[in-house]
């Protein structure tokens, strides 16, 4: 038989959670966690859980991690102090279509596969039906700058029992001790994803032109505190996985065909609007139908073509069912060059919504 300590294991992708018992209270703090409250007379003392009620306090608390998150986070910090805390769309095309997108930088990538993290959520269930607890934040189990961060996430049931009353799973080593205690079942992946970069506190999402004001941030828990993230691309609801992986798909950079200057040369400047593989979905995905990460691919146009006539991936590349570049479209194509890295680059679905 599986004990549950080899199960949240399994589940926390080998997340040391630490003894137990053995320590002192105070010494199974994480040096970087917010000082814990004293337990209420003749109430249970937790090493790592957090009393109902308990006021969990912002990251924005501790100098360090905010740190860590603005050097990590990959929006460029002089933009964003431009904007004014912002995050800004740019614009590209996508299937023939002008489409809007935001740019949360490098995303981890191992062997061509995405590096996709847990989000936990917390619920209750029956009858097979998961219902999300109204008063318990999602938990995350990683920031930007920590060790297999990314803001691809896997979402990850955990079904309280009755024995829980309230507790709050502010870290991964509370979830590991809420299992042990039995106050939750074994996590259960329940294969979908979603697009969840975390921000420094304050920053906000343009999804629409003034005067439409930005969107804030929604807060979710990691390392003992209330962290901000974005929810993106879940309009039309959570993605599924793809065989059991979110796929990479492309954003084609656009060198112009068309020379220009005496004498007349061909610029190696690309296009400020790359054209990406992915279209917007139009309906709830049932099976896989978008991914936000993109690898760049830069591509040379023929001679007199120049970036305006290109509106779809398809005037580029023909593809496998799998998305692979199986032939260019020599009309168009003089060249082109597949790069290494791989950027979170959410197109957005619908104006005013993130």
């Amino acid at each position: 038989m599986t004990t549950n300590t080899s199960i949240i294991l399994i589940c926390l992708a080998g997340c040391n959670l630490g003894p137990r018992v053995a320590d002192p209270p105070d010494a199974a703090l994480p040096i970087d966690a917010p000082p814990r409250p004293d337990a209420p007379d003749g109430g249970v003392v937790y090493v790592d859980l957090l009393p109902a009620g308990t006021v969990v306090p912002s990251i924005a608390t501790n100098p360090e991690l905010i740190s860590q998150i603005k050097i990590n986070d990959g929006l460029v910090d002089a933009t964003l102090l431009a904007s004014g805390g912002v995050v800004t769309r740019g614009t590209g095309k996508s299937a023939g279509a002008t489409v809007r997108f935001w740019n949360f930088g490098v995303s981890p990538v191992e062997l061509g596969i995405a590096v996709a993290a847990p989000l936990y959520v917390f619920g209750t269930l029956e009858g097979g039906v998961f219902t999300t607890l109204p008063n318990h934040p999602q938990l995350i189990d990683t920031i930007p700058g920590d060790t297999r961060y990314s803001p691809i996430r896997r979402v990850v049931n955990v079904t309280v029992t009755p024995l829980y009353a309230g507790e709050l799973i502010t870290s991964v080593a509370a979830l590991g001790e809420a299992l042990e205690l039995g106050l939750v079942e074994d996590p259960v992946p329940d294969g979908t994803w979603m697009n969840l970069p975390v921000v420094l506190p304050g920053t906000t999402l343009e999804v629409a032109p003034a005067p439409t004001a930005p969107l804030p941030p929604r807060q979710v828990l990691a390392r003992g505190y209330l962290v901000d993230v974005f929810e993106l691309g879940t309009s039309l609801g959570r993605q599924p996985l793809r065989n059991g992986f979110i796929p990479v798909g492309q954003q084609s950079l656009l060198q112009t065909g068309v020379a220009t200057g005496t004498p007349p040369t061909l610029p190696v400047a690309t296009d400020p609007q790359p054209v990406f593989q992915f279209p917007i979905p139009t309906v709830a995905p049932t099976v896989f139908s978008y991914s936000p990460l993109a690898t760049d691919v830069t591509v040379r146009l023929v001679t007199g073509i120049a970036p305006s006539a290109i509106t779809s991936d398809l005037d580029l590349f023909r593809r496998s069912a799998t998305g692979a570049i199986t032939a260019y479209v020599p009309g168009n194509v003089a060249t082109f060059t597949v790069g290494i890295t791989t950027t979170n680059i959410q197109l957005q679905y619908t104006e005013g919504l993130p």
